[in-house]
């Protein structure tokens, strides 16, 4: 039954043209094709080895009457069965015949349309009314009616960057021995400065385009040839009809039949031009290469100074173009250094419009010495005290005036989870103590609900998706401010509207629905010493042995741990971080490396002299979480606020998950203070190194309790947390 569940996955109804075909793909379609034989599965005949697949052979050939052989096929329903990449596919026979015509034949829409509702009539028609005008072109690879220099092109020729024309230099032996190039004598037509040479690289470009099942994965080399020996970058008409100078990116052959065309008109006006080394027509308009286009391709330097600082350029560039390029360089998935945000493109778009915004309306967005000091500090490995005294100092010391240039950097250095994670705790902390003087102060206001909206658009996880949950449950006195808020940005006026229905919206606390689940429950464990080493000696796969061991650790209680952490001392995990998760994802011991040894000794023998009660308490003093008044007393009110913050999630990326910090062990602390769970489980997790949990519902019922039991003297009513659950 199972080979049957993996193989119904894999078998599809047609729905695409192209897909690559590598080795692994050919392995995979082996197991495919013998599942299918063992389990008797009938599917319809196999298209490879068909009448139909002689037909796609005489096409590729340049077989006309092929043309006249398909044509019946464009009627037909019966099946076939193909190999696409990873998956099967059962296409109608008359699918794949427009296929084959589209991928051999590149008639103009005026001489024929190619769709969905050709018959074999009209293409027959087609085809006897033009046999004499069709022609096959050896250097398209495809049959014709309009010779290619015949045909209209859309281009513009750009000059190439200082960068790019070291690049090429620096490859141009490797591009002129390519084997393609020898085959077809291009590299003659070079050494003989005959012009002829560029129209044959655009030629074998397109004819080896990508069709069904066959990915043209060298298109790259093709075009650096051609601006190799031009000097220039040439842009022509995607199947968009826009222009595009990243050809090579293109999984649509039209941008490749465009170039063809161009050089099929243009070859013959390009001449040798010695001094410069590279063939020049003085008849073409060469445009200079746009400033803003020059740091997008620095974009992908390898030297990471050289990427930043290229993107900090575009990030206070002019804006529309700026959009315009990272549109382009998105669409084209142009490589980048992997300093930048991880999606560089989707930032600077949305960067740029932050920085116009701020230049527009006197707000810093850079900062001095000072913010980039900090976010240097966020940024590097620290310990967890030493970041969390930061990251409090910070938010009781920024301010309206230079809160957005942190955000610009905590933007800038997205790739460094330890910051994000920072900035999301110091964000939402600092909004919350400072919300009435933003929502007082229209400059204020407006500037919050501008960036509410950028950051929405970043395209990435994190809290930067939730800065409007600050108005859920408003006040009349905010509500009535949004209400006489008009901007003339509709942006911000668009935020407006979706902020009071947030904020008209009341939501009372309530009861987490579900406490128990699949990754969180109680449990017992009986016999543990003796049933952890014989799962430890099984003799079974490594992977296999380290998952039931961590399994079994998942289960166990806190009265268990010491014993867990002596009887696993020797025992080697294949992925060796995964040998001590369950002490940090389970139990909240969160600040320790236990693979430590002098740690781990640390940690038992206070576990072996104290209780539970004590033993959290210590450690949350080992991180520096002061939660006590001066006489030691508890002091609610600072566990409410951290409650309420610390349990943190990035601020753009991070993966997605949260940060518990100190949060669960001061959840233990009360739970153990005052003898109740909530209903939740005993633990906060049952890891198993696969299952994530978190302590935000707890956090949110736990500051109920507190408030419900009359334990706080504060009135904690500031706007809730970004990360506060939903009800």
């Amino acid at each position: 039954m199972k080979p049957l569940l993996i193989l119904s996955f894999f078998i599809i109804t047609w729905n695409c043209s192209f897909s690559q075909n590598n080795d692994r793909d050919s392995i995979s379609r082996a197991v495919v094709k013998r599942i299918v034989k063992e389990e008797g599965i009938k599917l319809s005949p196999e298209f490879k080895g068909s009448a139909l697949d002689h037909i796609r052979i005489g096409l590729i050939s340049g077989d006309k009457t092929a043309l006249l052989k398909i044509a019946p096929y464009l009627d037909s329903t019966e099946k076939l069965t193909e190999y696409l990449g990873y998956h099967i596919l059962e296409t109608e026979e008359r699918q794949i015949a427009q296929r084959l015509i589209i991928e051999n034949c590149i008639f103009l829409n005026t001489e024929i349309v190619i769709s969905n509702k050709i018959t074999g009539k009209s293409f027959s028609s087609f085809y006897e009314k033009n046999k004499k005008r069709i022609n096959f072109s050896s250097d398209a690879g495809a049959f014709l009616i309009t010779p290619l220099k015949n045909r209209n092109v859309s281009y513009e020729i750009q000059e190439l960057s200082v960068t790019e024309k070291t690049k090429l230099k620096e490859s141009a032996s490797a591009l002129l021995n390519l084997p393609w190039v020898k085959k077809n004598n291009i590299d003659q037509l070079i050494s003989s400065k005959n012009s002829y040479a560029l129209f044959k690289i655009a030629a074998e470009l397109f004819k080896d385009r990508n069709r069904f099942d066959n990915y043209q994965s060298d298109a790259k080399n093709y075009i650096d040839l051609l601006d190799l020996l031009t000097g220039t970058e040439t842009g022509v008409d995607n199947e968009y009809q826009k222009i595009t100078f990243h050809i090579d990116k293109d999984y649509d052959p039209v941008s490749k039949l465009n170039l063809l065309i161009y050089f099929a008109k243009n070859y013959p006006f390009y001449k040798w031009n010695e001094k410069a080394g590279r063939f020049y027509a003085s008849n073409i308009k060469v445009e200079p290469i746009e400033k803003e286009r020059v740091c997008f391709q620095l974009l992908s330097s390898k030297v990471d100074s050289v990427a930043l600082n290229a993107f900090l350029k575009l990030t206070t560039g002019d804006v529309e173009r700026v959009q315009k390029l990272a549109d382009e360089f998105d669409k084209a998935d142009m490589d980048h250094n992997w300093v930048l945000p991880i999606f560089p493109f989707r930032f600077l778009k949305q960067m740029v419009t932050l920085t116009a915004y701020c230049k527009n309306n006197n707000i810093d967005f850079e900062g001095g010495p000072e913010v980039l000091d900090n976010c240097n500090r966020l940024n590097s490995k620290v310990s967890f005290p030493q970041r969390y005294q930061l990251e409090n100092k910070l938010i009781n010391t920024l301010s309206l005036n230079n809160i957005t240039a942190y955000e610009y950097w905590f933007l800038v250095y997205e790739q460094s989870d330890d910051l994000s994670y920072s900035a999301g705790r110091i964000l939402d902390a600092f909004y919350s103590k400072n919300w009435s003087k933003i929502v007082n102060d229209k400059k204020q206001l407006d500037l919050y609900l501008k960036k509410s909206i950028l950051f929405e658009r970043l395209g990435i996880i994190g809290i930067c998706n939730n800065y409007l949950n600050k108005f859920i449950n408003a006040d009349s006195a905010t509500l009535n401010m949004l209400k006489l808020n008009v901007s003339s940005d509709q942006d911000i006026n668009f935020q407006v509207t979706k902020a009071i229905k947030i904020g008209e919206r009341i939501q009372p606390f309530k009861v987490a629905s579900k406490k128990y689940n699949g990754g969180n429950y109680d449990t017992v464990v009986n016999d543990f010493e003796k049933k952890l080493p014989q799962l430890m000696h099984l003799k079974i796969d490594s992977w296999d042995r380290d998952e039931k061991v961590s399994t079994l650790l998942s289960k166990i209680n806190y009265n268990q741990v010491g014993v867990a952490l002596k009887l696993i001392e020797n025992y080697s995990f294949k992925r060796n971080d995964d040998k001590y998760t369950f002490m940090d994802r389970d139990f909240g011991f969160f600040n320790c490396d236990f693979s430590d040894p002098v740690i781990r000794k640390d940690f038992l023998d206070y576990y072996g002299t104290h209780n539970e009660c004590e033993m959290y308490a210590y450690y949350l003093e080992k991180a520096g979480i002061m939660y006590k008044n001066e006489n030691q007393s508890i002091n609610y009110d600072k566990i409410y606020e951290m409650l309420k913050f610390d349990a943190a999630n990035a601020f753009v990326g991070g993966g997605g998950a949260t940060r518990d910090n100190e949060v669960y062990l001061l959840i233990k602390l009360l739970e153990l203070n005052f003898k109740t769970t909530l209903g939740f489980p005993c633990k906060l997790c049952n890891s198993a190194n696969m299952n994530g949990c978190n302590s935000l519902e707890r956090a949110k019922e736990w500051r109920n309790y507190l408030m419900e039991n009359r334990l706080l003297k504060l009135s904690h009513n500031e706007p809730e947390s970004f990360n506060c659950p939903e009800n």
